[in-house]
Formats: C-alpha cells, structure tokens, sequence
C-alpha cells in the first residue's frame, strides 16, 4: 500500500496559500457572491484573509 495525494487544481493553489477569497465566475453572480462572503463573516473568522471583490 503506497500513501498518496491527488490535488486537482485547474486554477492553481495560490488563493488557497496565500489567504485570498475570490468569486468564481462560473458559479455564482456577483450579487451571490457578496452576500455569501457577509453571511459566511470570513473577515471575522480569519482576520488575515483578503476578499476580493472583482
């Protein structure tokens, strides 16, 4: 038995590592995505990480 991990990331790991949340487009409306970031408060709970807003 080998351990092993699989990561599957078409855009990357930098947003993860560095902190960042953004909106992907393909899944949600700007609109949506402005009230899921005030209703999920990852400002609060993470005071490090950035939101971007685009």
């Amino acid at each position: 038995m080998t351990d092993s991990l699989s990561i599957i990331a078409p855009f990357g790991l930098d947003d993860l590592f560095g902190m960042a949340v953004r909106r992907n487009p393909a899944r949600a409306s700007a609109e949506i995505y402005r009230r899921r970031v005030a209703d999920k408060r990852y400002r609060e709970r993470w005071p490090r990480v950035t939101v971007i807003h685009e």
